[in-house]
């Protein structure tokens, strides 16, 4: 993956800020175009971090540990000035090994905030504004860096990346065009078992065969996978037996594993024997959907998408009650994130922008919908990203 740093150094430029420390795994690889291997695994900031100045004359420096500094020089191919942390992982040189020698200790181990600092200083950031990912650091790592550097002035850019990801790249666009391929194949799977006395955990286990068979995703842990009443409320996959009547409800996606990006669709299937009054609700949630994905082209509000959708359900049912019709999706952790589609983001579309667009009802004790799609504007409308799986049976 292709490193975003020039766009975060813009967006630091455009807001006010000399610099940047980045601490998150997502937002790490979001400016480098990878990630640490610790780092991801634990999700402890320090792991590895990345200090990027706003200036284009001064490179972004990175830290990790000592045993993983070959790959990060490997993956950086020049472009980054990697610096190395002692570990207790204890490398040793092949002279040690073959041929006995040995080689004093450092007098002293420096860790990852030691080496931190000298980072920060040496690029003319240690007394300058600079930007935090507030909403990903520890209360306890936070204080350090206030300690460590008490002239600089500090200023939360989780939004800012927010902000970023929320028009991709080329390149993060066949990306989602691959994950959302895997996550269609496996949809299109369940679909094909779907019916009266299949288990919620056969319908999620088809699923995660097929997404794994792929061999470029892998099933997102929260995928949901439910029948009846099972659908009404928030659970993973459980006893559930498909009945005649039952409402099938998924709501699952697929993650990129170490590149973070995910997706979210969902599809709701009403069983023969139902109650005519789920068909008729059926059917208005997945118009409201479709007019939806109908109206979405570069220069929309986003809220006109919202009302699309909501007015159209809400003029049917008087009681439908709900505060966004999808969001923006990317790396992740959380799989929902802005822009919303609600009634006040008026933020124009763009493309480039990758949206789930969902229209779900939830009806409690008894069954669930929702009716989502990946969608990708375009330059003169929209794409959608998940067309193969069957909205009916």
């Amino acid at each position: 993956m292709l490193p975003k740093e020039g766009k975060i150094k813009e967006l630091l430029r455009r807001n006010g800020l000399d610099g940047a420390i980045v601490s998150s795994p997502e937002n790490f690889h979001y400016v480098t175009g990878f990630a640490g291997h610790q780092h991801t695994v634990s999700r402890q900031p320090g792991f590895s971090v990345a200090v990027v100045s706003a200036r284009e004359d001064v490179p972004t420096q990175l830290t990790t540990m000592d045993f993983e500094v070959p790959t990060f020089e490997k993956k950086s191919a020049g472009r980054f000035l990697v610096r190395k942390y002692d570990t207790w992982v204890g490398l040793k040189t092949w002279e040690e090994i073959a041929g006995g020698a040995v080689i004093p200790p450092p007098a002293a181990m420096e860790n990852s905030m030691d080496v931190l600092k000298k980072m920060v200083r040496e690029m003319d950031l240690a007394d300058k504004k600079l930007g935090l990912e507030m909403d990903y650091l520890t209360v306890g790592y936070y204080n350090t860096l206030c300690r460590s550097f008490p002239e600089a002035e500090y200023e939360n850019i989780s939004d800012l990346f927010v902000f970023a990801r929320s028009v991709k790249t080329p390149e993060e666009i066949e990306m989602f065009r691959t994950l959302c391929r895997a996550a269609d194949e496996g949809f299109t799977a369940v679909s094909r078992i779907a019916g009266v006395g299949v288990s919620e955990r056969e319908l999620a286990e088809t699923f995660r065969k097929t997404v794994i068979a792929s061999g470029v995703a892998a099933p997102s842990a929260w995928s949901m996978f439910s029948t009846g009443e099972s659908g009404s409320r928030l659970t993973i996959p459980g006893d559930g037996i498909i009945r005649a009547g039952d409402v099938v409800k998924f709501d699952a996606g697929v993650n990129a594993e170490f590149d973070f990006y995910t997706t979210d669709t969902s599809r709701s299937w009403v069983m023969e024997g139902a109650d005519p009054a789920l068909c008729r609700l059926k059917d208005r949630l997945y118009e409201g959907q479709r007019r939806m994905i109908k109206a979405a082209k570069p220069g929309v509000p986003i809220c006109d998408l919202y009302h699309a959708a909501y007015d159209y359900v809400k003029e049917a049912y008087p009681s439908y009650r709900r505060g966004h019709q999808g969001h923006s999706i990317s790396m992740g952790p959380a799989t929902a994130e802005a822009p919303f589609i609600n009634p006040d983001t008026t933020r124009p579309l763009e493309a480039g922008m990758v949206l789930a667009m969902e229209v779900p009802c939830y009806i409690s004790g008894n069954n669930g919908f929702n009716i989502e799609d990946m969608v990708l504007i375009t330059e003169d409308g929209c794409e959608v990203l998940t067309p193969n799986t069957p909205h009916y049976l």
